[in-house]
């Protein structure tokens, strides 16, 4: 094998890797664990105010990235007839309180997959506020796995504040991590279905699906009104391409949530300055450029050769996003999504096509607030369940109709 077939099997700086790059070892566990419980920041420099308050051209971009045309999120005049009286942010930009995960903390050399997230909310994000945060490890073990062999689990909890130091939410994660290459080994001899391929008449059903959506708006769904067994009307997304990936996850998705495009725009000069202080992270292409891992989210052939897997996989943040906006479809501009939990037991592959569903299986009083309890999930074109969960939303109630739905 060349030098240049070696780089581009193993990575940029292979030469420079230490013993134990990319294995699961003793130490490496033990050198994580012992971050567990110690709290990390996530603080705003003054010069990065402007950039990462919730301004009106912010918030209409983040809202036309993800596919969720609520007005609430992008016409002023709408917004103030609404209970909140401004534009608000969609609730799913409280993954941008994340600190860190298991993609850039510790055990270098392994893959990260996000394994799922419960969310919770406090109050909503307004026009004009900013969020920090605060993040801890919670936990780290090792475990089998049917996909990679053995893994180690990391769990996060994540803690957001606006501006006036208040508690918007928190966000709790769940990471897996395992070896390359005994990843893909294991994926390809599970021979993972293909590609997804679509005939017109696929395309016509997508399109009318679409044009299905049902948005409940400035109409008040009442508590009282709820029945357990109802169905939710379904929100289709897709099918994704390039351009929708990279928007979604990088422009409307991860980086506008945070404001800032983070560990999505390591380009240029960044990029070279990253590949030295890790220079086992990047891959190598055919033309023997270096390359952050990241464009396994993107491209089939890097995703196929690095991974096993059938294509470029989503990172689950949109999954989220596309499951909030068809909960808050269903449930109205008086409505507050208070907790989501969502796992992803299967991968959403670039080509896929994902609907988006939900049934509402309890209703009850929880102190002053008028609960319903949502089962939440996605299947795509094939009929795979791609993501599955729980949802909680308050909703208005016809004895005190003007009753606030969060904490003062």
């Amino acid at each position: 094998m060349t030098q240049a077939e070696e780089q581009l099997t193993k990575g940029y700086g292979y030469a420079d890797k230490k013993k134990g790059y990319g294995q699961i070892t003793d130490e490496a566990v033990a050198a994580l664990a012992s971050r567990i419980g110690v709290e990390r920041t996530r603080g705003l420099a003054e010069w990065e105010l402007d950039d990462s308050r919730f301004t009106a051209g912010r918030l209409r971009r983040i809202a036309l990235a993800s596919g969720d045309y609520n007005p609430l999120y992008t016409d002023m005049d709408y917004a103030r007839k609404s209970p909140y009286g401004t534009l608000i942010a969609p609730p799913w930009v409280i993954t941008g309180i994340e600190v860190t995960n298991a993609a850039r903390d510790g055990m270098p050399g392994l893959h990260a997959w996000f394994r799922g997230t419960t969310l919770e909310w406090d109050r909503p994000i307004k026009l004009g506020d900013y969020l920090t945060s605060t993040g801890v490890l919670t936990d780290v073990r090792r475990v089998r796995s049917q996909t990679s062999g053995e893994a180690v689990v990391h769990e996060y909890m994540n803690t957001g504040y606006n501006q006036r130091r208040e508690v918007v939410g928190r966000m709790f994660t769940s990471w897996h991590r395992a070896e390359r290459e005994t990843s893909k080994g294991i994926a390809r001899n599970q021979k993972l279905r293909g590609l997804a391929r679509y005939s017109p008449e696929d395309l016509m059903r997508i399109r009318e699906d679409y044009a299905r959506e049902v948005r409940r708006g400035a109409e008040p769904r009442f508590w009282e009104d709820v029945r357990t067994g109802e169905e939710l009307p379904f929100v289709v997304k897709g099918p994704t391409n390039q351009f929708q990936r990279a928007v979604g996850e990088s422009g409307g998705g991860i980086g506008f949530s945070r404001g800032d495009p983070g560990d999505w725009a390591h380009t240029h000069a960044n990029a070279f300055k990253l590949f030295e202080r890790h220079p086992g992270l990047p891959f190598v292409n055919e033309w023997g450029i270096p390359e952050i891992p990241l464009v396994i989210h993107n491209s089939n052939e890097r995703c196929q050769r690095y991974l096993g897997l059938p294509g470029a996989y989503d990172a689950g943040y949109q999954r989220i996003n596309w499951t909030i906006h068809m909960l808050t479809n269903w449930s109205g501009d008086l409505s507050f999504l208070r907790k989501l939990n969502i796992k992803f037991p299967s991968f959403n592959i670039m080509g896929d096509t994902t609907w988006c569903y939900g049934r509402v299986f309890d209703k009850r009083l929880d102190g002053d607030a008028h609960v319903v309890s949502v089962e939440v999930w996605n299947d795509n074109q094939l009929g795979q369940r791609v993501t599955s969960g729980e949802a909680e939303i308050v909703l208005p109630t016809r004895s005190r109709p003007g009753a606030p739905l969060w904490p003062a």
